[in-house]
């Protein structure tokens, strides 16, 4: 069951989708409490930078499979919350600080992935699944 207008067969791959998803997730919380060196890059608030990445690229995965626009803004609230509670157990750990700004390029990565799985961009894995399943041969 995808979005309206596509085909079936472009979601044949869907549990496979969904462990990209999930994958992407768990590292997503990996990295975030886990003590890391110094990320090394030298652009003026470049964690922030990261953290938007990261979560526009939940936020783009997850929203390609979303039913409707009901699921997407569920799923988006869901990372938001998941931001923020990544960002208050940092607090805790005694090696990670939590960071409101975090917080909020959380927030805007998941506006932004969820924008962009509106448009083209939300139908790349549709369409590499539509690859997929012509280069079988059925």
């Amino acid at each position: 069951m995808g979005a309206p207008g596509q085909r079936q067969h472009d979601w044949n791959h869907l549990r496979l989708w969904q462990a990209l998803g999930w994958t992407l997730l768990l590292i997503v919380i990996s990295l975030s409490l886990l003590p890391l060196p110094h990320s090394g890059i030298d652009v003026p608030q470049g964690d922030k930078w990261m953290h938007l990445l990261a979560y526009a690229s939940l936020a783009l995965c997850f929203g390609q499979w979303a039913r409707d626009q009901r699921q997407r803004i569920i799923q988006g609230c869901g990372l938001v919350a998941l931001g923020a509670t990544l960002e208050w157990l940092q607090g805790l750990t005694g090696y990670r600080q939590s960071d409101p700004l975090d917080l909020y390029a959380n927030t805007a990565g998941v506006l932004l992935g969820a924008a962009l799985a509106l448009g083209p961009a939300g139908r790349i894995l549709s369409r590499i699944a539509a690859r997929l399943h012509s280069g079988r041969g059925t």
